[in-house]
């Protein structure tokens, strides 16, 4: 964490950009029960230690995203049946709203 907040838009675009995609794939959908609209850490402890971040937000979404591209072979079993029923029963029935 940076302390610096960033929105789910934000990071969605952020990766749709590290992988050369366009931003007219992003669908806005009804939220889930308990959905986060953002992401922030309160590091003020630790950087009072002397800590300091080694990436910004922005660097360490696009070196995760870098890494899962040159390592297919971690996340490709996830494409399996199992979590693909998974994904169907808690998102399948989301509507798009805009």
């Amino acid at each position: 964490g940076t302390g610096k907040e960033m929105t789910n838009l934000a990071m969605v675009e952020i990766l749709l950009d590290e992988l050369n995609l366009p931003r007219t794939l992003i669908r806005h959908v009804e939220d889930r029960q308990g959905h986060d609209r953002r992401y922030s850490m309160d590091v003020r402890k630790i950087m009072s230690l002397g800590w300091e971040p080694s990436y910004t937000p922005e660097e360490a979404i696009r070196a995760t995203v870098r890494w899962y591209v040159d390592n297919r072979w971690w996340w490709e079993p996830i494409r399996s049946g199992e979590f693909r029923e998974y994904y169907e029963r808690v998102y399948g029935n989301r509507k798009t709203i805009a």
